[in-house]
């Protein structure tokens, strides 16, 4: 009812304030990008990967063709990529726009974000 109250009142019209507030906390103390990514084993991220890139290949004109030359060399080639990545992933990601992104997007995560910091 008196939505205006509380926090399903403040959210709404603080969501950008509140949400950068929090990636700054989590980009700045809990997590970096180097941090997060660096530590994936870049062969058990290629085969985690690998699924989805042959799925996308399928779909593909000559894609049951495409997946069976690859399929063989596609670790390889994804363990290369991943590495790489990590390597360059300050420059690729922008883990600030990511989360403020995804605490606008879903508000119900930034309220209880704040709910429990608040604790």
């Amino acid at each position: 009812r008196f939505q205006f109250l509380g926090w399903q009142g403040v959210v709404p019209c603080k969501t950008e304030k509140m949400a950068m507030r929090l990636v700054h906390i989590v980009t700045e103390r809990l997590l970096s990008v180097e941090e997060a990514f660096g530590h994936m084993e870049p062969a058990h991220l290629a085969a985690l990967l690998q699924p989805i890139v042959e799925g996308e290949l399928l779909k593909e004109p000559h894609g049951e063709l495409l997946v069976k030359i690859l399929h063989p060399i596609l670790p390889l080639i994804l363990t290369r990529v991943v590495a790489n990545l990590q390597k360059e992933i300050e420059g690729i990601l922008d883990l600030r726009s990511v989360v403020l992104e995804a605490f606008v997007r879903d508000k119900v995560v930034l309220v209880e974000l704040f709910q429990k910091v608040g604790r």
